[in-house]
C-alpha cells in the first residue's frame, strides 16, 4: 500500500450496508467512495462473495477478424437523395442476413461497415 493510500474496501461490507438500507450517498461517504458506479460495482462483488448471487464466468466476446472481407462485386452509388439501395439478393442471398435482422453501420476510415445487431 503506498503512503496515504487507504486500505481496499471491503465489498461484502458495501453490500451489508447497502442492505441495511443506507442510501448510495451514505455508503459514498462512509467508505470515502467518489463516484456512484464504484459503489454499484462494489456492492455486486459484495453479493457474490456473500452467496446473493451465483458465480458465474461471463462469456467470451466474439473475436472479430479485422482482415475478413468478402467483395460481392456489387457496386452502388449515392443517389441525387443521398440514398443506396441495397437489395435483397445483395443482403439475404450475398451477405447472409435474414429478414428482420437489425444492423448497425459503422465507418472505419473510408470504410462503411454493417454490423448484425443481436
Amino acid at each position: 500500500m503506498a503512503a496515504g493510500s487507504s486500505p481496499p474496501i471491503d465489498p461484502k461490507m458495501v453490500a451489508l450496508e447497502v442492505q441495511k438500507g443506507k442510501s448510495l450517498e451514505e455508503i459514498q461517504r462512509i467508505f470515502g467512495i467518489k463516484m456512484k458506479s464504484q459503489v454499484q460495482d462494489l456492492y455486486v462483488r459484495g453479493l457474490r462473495q456473500l452467496g446473493e448471487i451465483p458465480q458465474f464466468d461471463l462469456p467470451k466476446a466474439k473475436e472479430r477478424s479485422t482482415a475478413r472481407s468478402i467483395d460481392t462485386g456489387y457496386r452502388r452509388s449515392i443517389g441525387q437523395s443521398g440514398s443506396i439501395t441495397l437489395t435483397r439478393s445483395l443482403l439475404i442471398e450475398k451477405l447472409g442476413f435474414q429478414e428482420g435482422d437489425v444492423f448497425q453501420i459503422l465507418r472505419q476510415g473510408s470504410d462503411l461497415i454493417l454490423r448484425k445487431v443481436d
